[in-house]
């Protein structure tokens, strides 16, 4: 059972989505990533992908979503960073950083506090 974790600066307001960092997904024949919730990921890779997809298929459109943070304008979203560039949809910047790397760093908002992670519960 993966850890339910709670992310923020212990100086300021800034905080992230509870969880783990990020979510699984899986992509329908259009294109659009489809949430694959924690534990019955593979019940909805099947029911997207069908029960008798490859495992080249599942590779292919199976993937992990980061939660991200840009350094230069703070917007927070997501991306797959196996898959996607990383920049940031608002500013363009690539100064981008996934919630897992800013833990136990200096906080990009008031520059004084820590991006912590502390453990709430177990899915």
């Amino acid at each position: 059972m993966p850890p339910i974790n709670k992310y923020k600066c212990n100086k300021c307001d800034l905080s992230f989505p509870v969880g783990w960092g990020g979510y699984m997904y899986v992509e329908d024949n259009n294109g659009k990533r489809i949430i694959c919730p924690h534990p019955e990921e593979y019940s909805k890779i099947y029911e997207v992908l069908g029960y008798n997809a490859s495992e080249e298929l599942i590779a292919e459109r199976v993937g992990f979503n980061s939660h991200c943070l840009c350094l230069d304008c703070l917007h927070q979203f997501e991306a797959d960073i196996e898959k996607d560039e990383r920049k940031c949809p608002r500013c363009i910047s690539t100064s981008v950083k996934t919630l897992l790397e800013l833990v136990g760093t200096s906080c990009p908002k008031c520059k004084k506090g820590i991006i912590k992670e502390k453990c709430i519960g177990y899915s």
